[in-house]
């Protein structure tokens, strides 16, 4: 019974004009020849997708902004463009084809206002009470950086595809950056991304002189 199987087995995958009466040992197993090609599954599609060299890190190109008196709110929008890769006109929704972004002088970033003594940043360590808060003229002194990184990361599709975008960001505190091998080309925002603030507060109390007689 597993002899006549086996021949069974071995005749199915034997082209026709093989003879049969040669010894098993000696029959090379051919397989079934396959379809060609197939059928193109969505003919009349005329939108364009990224390729897989679009999308490589060989593609993108760097840039280096001088966050020194930019705006934080209105850099960290138009650096989270360029990582998305909305100024190039192949952009396309959920695909990586933005580029690389460098910052510098984070420390040097400005907020208008009174955000400097107003706005706060909170983290947690995850345990019971252990909710920190701390202020914003605060975290500049302490870690510039991640001022610059909260903003823009907040900017970013919240999913994996903008996890993958905010690897693309390099934030660094100073005028010096290790990217010189990528030959980044500076970029520069005008607008109301580098205007000085038009509405500066005098933080003054008009009763100051009479209290002091």
């Amino acid at each position: 019974m597993i002899a006549a199987l086996a021949a069974l087995t071995t005749s199915a995958y034997v082209l026709p004009s093989t003879s049969r009466s040669v010894c098993s040992r000696a029959v090379t197993p051919v397989m079934e020849q396959g379809v060609e090609s197939l059928p193109v599954m969505m003919p009349k599609q005329k939108t364009w997708m990224p390729k897989s060299e679009d999308t490589a890190l060989a593609a993108k190109k760097w840039w280096v902004v001088d966050a020194e008196g930019l705006r934080l709110g209105r850099m960290s929008s138009e650096v989270a463009k360029l990582l998305l890769g909305k100024h190039k006109p192949t952009f396309t929704p959920g695909a990586d084809v933005g580029d690389c972004v460098v910052i510098v002088n984070a420390e040097k970033v400005i907020v208008t206002g009174n955000k400097a003594n107003a706005k706060f940043y909170k983290r947690h360590s995850g345990r019971p009470g252990g909710m920190k808060v701390e202020l914003y003229k605060d975290l500049q002194q302490r870690i510039p950086e991640r001022i610059v990184e909260k903003a823009i990361y907040g900017m970013l599709p919240k999913n994996s595809h903008g996890r993958e975008l905010f690897r693309h960001l390099k934030v660094y505190k100073g005028p010096e950056h290790p990217h010189e091998a990528q030959t980044p080309e500076a970029i520069t925002f005008g607008g109301l991304t580098s205007a000085p603030d038009s509405q500066v507060l005098k933080l003054e109390d008009p009763d100051a002189m009479l209290c002091a007689q």
